[in-house]
């Protein structure tokens, strides 16, 4: 039985949470999920680097370190550690998002180093072009329900994160570019998908919203499952809070009900 939060009045037509809990829970695998799969990619992809600069140069240099093995190895580590919080952890999967958010402009960065830093196979012309950031804020934007005005901060650090690794390679003289204005020439494709992600991020969170709403039955909401048996579903159900007080003048506690399914109705 659980009880239910008497802090203030709460409008059960404007749900705070950009989801129910258990969509919640489910978005906090599936980020999970897709930090597994990105220490996937990652060690892939610097494994194969070796083998390309052998294959495309024949330099026998091939061996040896390479500024992707370091950029790389952070990233694959960074991205197992998510993995375990994200199944270990008890905190608010609204935390845990947050945490995804900081992931992604890690891994942005990590892409702008190497994309620029390191150009042993292929010398880049200074061209507006799509890159892998600019891919990564629309994939955060469909699996992560954030709300939009974070997802609208991430995602313009997140792409901006080209333009620093094009600095960071100025530097060492690896890129030579006159002004600012070259660098904003070459990645403005990225800053305009930032707005599609915040679209996107709209849409997933109205919806999360929408489905919260709909699971409100009455003068009870539907909670987390308790149990099955052979006569059906129990679940929790918390009494909405109205005008500070819950509904019909019922105790502030969670209710306990049972769901029948109509085939196994007597």
């Amino acid at each position: 039985m659980r009880r239910a939060d008497t802090g203030g009045a709460r409008d059960p037509a404007r749900p705070t949470a950009p989801a129910p809990p258990d969509l919640l829970r489910d978005a906090s695998n599936r980020l999970g999920i897709m930090a597994l799969l990105g220490a996937a990619l990652w060690f892939i992809g610097t494994a194969s680097y070796h083998v390309v600069i052998w294959s495309m140069t024949g330099d026998p240099g091939w061996r040896g370190p390479q500024t992707m093995d370091a950029v790389g190895g952070v990233s694959i580590i960074a991205s197992l550690m998510l993995f375990w919080y994200t199944r270990r952890s008890k905190r608010d999967p609204l935390f845990i998002f947050d945490l995804g958010l900081g992931y992604l402009v890690l891994g942005a960065l990590g892409v702008g180093i190497v994309w620029h830093l390191d150009q042993t196979l292929i010398e880049w012309k200074i061209q507006p072009m799509i890159t892998w950031a600019g891919a990564m804020v629309l994939i955060f934007a469909a699996v992560i329900p954030s709300t939009p005005v974070k997802t609208l901060v991430a995602s313009l650090i997140t792409v901006s994160m080209n333009p620093v690794g094009m600095l960071i390679a100025r530097a060492p003289g690896v890129w030579r570019f006159e002004s600012l204005g070259d660098v904003v020439l070459m990645h403005y494709p990225d800053y305009m998908l930032v707005g599609v992600a915040v679209v996107i991020s709209y849409v997933v969170t109205r919806l999360g919203q929408q489905v919260a709403r709909a699971r409100e039955l009455g003068s009870y909401q539907l909670g987390d499952l308790i149990g099955r048996g052979g006569m059906g579903d129990a679940e929790d159900r918390d009494l909405p809070v109205v005008d500070g007080q819950h509904g019909r003048g019922l105790d502030p506690v969670g209710a306990r009900s049972l769901r029948i399914p109509l085939h196994r109705a007597p």
